[in-house]
Order: C-alpha cells, then structure tokens, then sequence
C-alpha cells in the first residue's frame, strides 16, 4: 500500500491506495504545523486502516508542508500530482483546474498525465477558496452553505473589490444596507468563477476537463463554470480536495496509472 498526502495551508489530507484504488482516506487542519497536521492525519487513518498504516510502502507528501516535514518522506510537486490524478480519476482528461485554498491552477495534460502547461492566479486569493472562507465569515454561513444559499438568489449585486480584504468590508456595507445573504453570495460566486474562467484564457482548455481541490465541492461554482466553459467537465472524485494526496500516491510505481 502507498500512502499519499498532501499538506496545504488549509487542510492536510491523506490516502492509503492499493493498486490503483483508494482504500481509506482522512483529512484535518494544518493550522500552520506540518508535522502536526500529519501526525493527527495518521492517527485518524490508522484508526480506520489499523495495522495496515505501518506496513506502507512509502510515504510520499506533496503540497505547502512538503518540505517542512521533519518525519521521512518522498517529496513530489503538486503540478505533478494534479496532473497525474486528473487522467487517473478520467482517463479522458485534456485540462484540469485545481481550486485551492490559496491557490487556483489551469493546467494541460496529456494521456499519461503529463503536465504539458500550466498557469496558476496570482497572490491575490480572489481567485482561490480562501476569498470564499473570508466572505462567508462575514455572512456567517459555512463554505459549504453557501453554494446552496447563493441558488435563492434574485439579483446580481456590483462588486467592486477584488481584493479579499476589501471584499469583506464591502460585504459588511452590503448587508447593512439591506442586501440579501443570497445575493451577495452569488455575485461573490460569481466573481470567482470570473477569475477561473480568466485563468483558464492562458491555456487551451480542451475537453475532457477535471475539476478539483476545495472549491469544487461547491456545487454553484461547478455549475457556474460549465455555463462559461462549453466543455465537458467532471469534478474529480471520491471527494475533489484530495486530488493532491491522491497524485502523490500514484507517483510511486505500482501505485495505479
């Protein structure tokens, strides 16, 4: 069995796959401490996989706590390990967008899940999950509400900042003037889908398209962006956040692709 994990800034996932298929997965808050984040991952797949943990192949880590682990490991870049889970999750896959906390990718891939090119957004998290975390703390909602709240929506509200900071206190002035939750949230989801679909105009997006990491698990922002990119898309599964785990247990020979 091999076991892949990805440490980001938001969230530390891990899976344990075995011939190709993912047999227990786990996931906790990084909270700015690696080996923690790991430690706590471990202990919560064990708990699930029992013995089975301890008998692994290799540990091989990807993400942000790459290399801030002090427990031995095998390393692997996460553009890598997009790539490779995209073709793995369908084999169809010509792009990938991977939608994380801090960060958002546009990338090309070729049958072998070879990265042929990629972009990512800028510093700005206005394009990243961390935009959507920061506004719904304002709203006091979850990410996870905040997809289906947006659906009740019945008008698109102006918004004039870009920056996540800013957003927040134009959100705040929003709702003290009598804006409805659900408005503001689907100009917000919205926004973001804008500045994928601008992220994805540096590449040529070709079909099939996979996409994955955190904001995919908003089922407003999938559905927002198949009506700005007329292609074929799937959100990558068992669960879309763990695109980089998965990836980084491929990467070991025998681990599926």
């Amino acid at each position: 069995m091999i076991l892949g994990c990805d440490i980001g800034t938001g969230y530390t996932k891990a899976v344990l796959m075995e011939d190709g298929t993912v047999r227990f997965m786990a996931k906790t808050l990084t909270q700015a401490h690696p080996d923690g984040a790991l430690a706590r991952v471990l202990s919560e797949l064990q708990k699930q996989a029992g013995d089975k943990v301890g008998q692994t192949d290799e540990l091989v880590i990807t993400g942000w706590g790459e290399s801030k682990v002090t427990r031995p490991h095998r390393d692997e870049p996460m553009i890598k390990c997009m790539g490779r889970a995209g073709v793995w999750a369908e084999p169809a896959c010509k792009t990938m967008l991977c939608l994380g906390s801090q960060q958002s990718y546009a990338l090309t891939v070729n049958n072998a899940g070879k990265v042929l090119q990629y972009r990512v957004n800028d510093k700005c998290a206005s394009g990243a999950g961390k935009f959507l975390e920061v506004i719904c703390e304002a709203l006091e909602c979850t990410v996870q509400e905040a997809g289906n709240i947006a659906k009740t929506a019945d008008r698109q509200v102006k918004m004039s900042s870009q920056c996540a900071v800013f957003a927040e206190s134009e959100v705040v002035s929003l709702v003290n003037d009598g804006e409805s939750v659900a408005n503001i949230l689907d100009s917000i989801l919205r926004a973001l889908t804008q500045n994928i679909t601008t992220l994805c105009k540096r590449i040529k997006v070709e079909e099939t398209v996979v996409v994955a990491g955190g904001l995919a698990n908003n089922g407003r922002i999938v559905a927002l962006l198949r009506e700005a990119l007329p292609v074929r898309m799937k959100v990558f599964g068992p669960e879309a956040d763990y695109v980089g785990a998965i990836g980084a247990a491929l990467s070991v020979n025998g681990g599926g692709l």
